[in-house]
């Protein structure tokens, strides 16, 4: 290769990377206006929960989850799916903690790890700190906490990357 081709493969890639270095966009206020009056607006029938000892109270937990949600802003063709991983993840019950994931665990609904709340290379404070989610990961354990964090996670991951989905 010349030195001049060098030259320009190196000066497209600075270009390139310092678009992929910006930070994901903060809610807006539309993004926190609610949509839908009821769970089941959201959806063409209503959601079948699987048939379980706690069908009752997991239905009533997950339709919090979908209100929730519903009223922070997430997009309306997420909220089925927000349901769907706050059921998988801990059941939709917001005291959920798993102390076996790495970094510490993962808390509340959403299952959020503490990786997004402690100190990196990267986010000194903790990403969910340094964009004003929480002051502590003890938050997480609060729905509507856990749930904007896990909306700001999903734009930053710019999808259900975070979740493994």
């Amino acid at each position: 290769m010349t030195l001049l081709t060098k030259g320009a493969i190196s000066a497209f890639i600075a270009f390139v990377s310092a678009f992929m270095l910006v930070k994901p966009p903060a809610p807006t206020p539309d993004d926190l206006q609610p949509r839908y009056d009821t769970i089941y607006e959201g959806y063409s029938q209503p959601i079948t929960v699987p048939s379980t000892t706690t069908t009752e109270p997991a239905k009533t937990l997950c339709g919090q989850v979908f209100n929730m949600a519903k009223d922070i802003g997430w997009p309306l063709n997420e909220l089925t799916t927000v349901v769907a991983v706050a059921y998988r993840e801990s059941r939709c019950q917001v005291e959920a903690f798993n102390a076996k994931d790495p970094n510490g665990g993962s808390a509340g609904a959403m299952q959020i790890n503490y990786f997004w709340c402690k100190p990196s290379r990267y986010w000194p404070n903790g990403y969910l700190q340094a964009h004003g989610l929480l002051k502590d990961c003890a938050e997480l354990f609060d729905l509507e906490t856990n749930l904007r964090a896990a909306l700001a996670i999903y734009r930053y991951s710019e999808g259900w990357r975070a979740w493994s989905l």
